[in-house]
């Protein structure tokens, strides 16, 4: 069985984005924290090793982990199983945004297309209540949201000003109560559904 380092290792050496040790922490400390958090939706699950970190907060903790890229999906069901968590994270091969389910979940691990934050949520909201939490990654984007003079990508400029409006968006919404991280990881916003 492949030990969740080595997987993070591997998936770094490959150059598949994992979240940072920072975030990581916040993430698993929050869920520790929060007792009530059982049932979690993760858009993007690379190979898999953050929802297995996430499972293996508590025994009773079971994730939906959403992939679009088939080759990282296969790697991450390869993962998932020789890590015996197979009973408990169960990742669907498909784009988060067409996902359907009955579901609702606890917490909504978003660390997907950065792009498409906003619509991420919009499509799951429904499948949350009130208590539920959203848990955004890289709102910082290697500081080229603040900074996107950093970068002469016209693609990656495009990227950096949508989550900049997501993030402000966000922070104005009225059904969520949020908290933004800036300092942890890539920029994490937690945002707690209160209406």
């Amino acid at each position: 069985m492949k030990k969740l380092k080595e997987i993070r290792e591997q998936a770094i050496l490959n150059h598949v984005p994992v979240m940072m040790d920072t975030g990581m922490s916040f993430l698993l400390d929050y869920i520790r924290d929060h007792p009530s958090i059982m049932k979690v939706l993760e858009c993007g699950t690379a190979v898999g090793w953050s929802g297995m970190m996430i499972a293996g907060v508590r025994d009773n903790i079971t994730v939906d982990t959403l992939e679009i890229d088939p080759v990282m999906y296969e790697q991450a069901v390869v993962n998932i199983k020789e890590a015996h968590l197979d009973d408990r994270v169960f990742a669907h091969l498909c784009d988060a945004s067409l996902y359907q389910t009955n579901q609702y979940y606890d917490l909504f691990f978003i660390d997907a297309a950065k792009s498409q934050y906003a619509m991420y949520l919009e499509h799951f909201i429904q499948n949350s209540y009130i208590g539920s939490v959203f848990i955004f990654d890289n709102l910082n984007f290697h500081g080229m949201v603040d900074h996107p003079e950093t970068t002469n990508n016209r693609s990656t400029r495009q990227m950096t000003r949508k989550i900049l409006r997501f993030r402000e968006k966000l922070k104005l919404d009225p059904r969520f109560e949020t908290e933004w991280h800036p300092e942890i990881g890539d920029g994490v916003m937690v945002a707690i559904r209160v209406k």
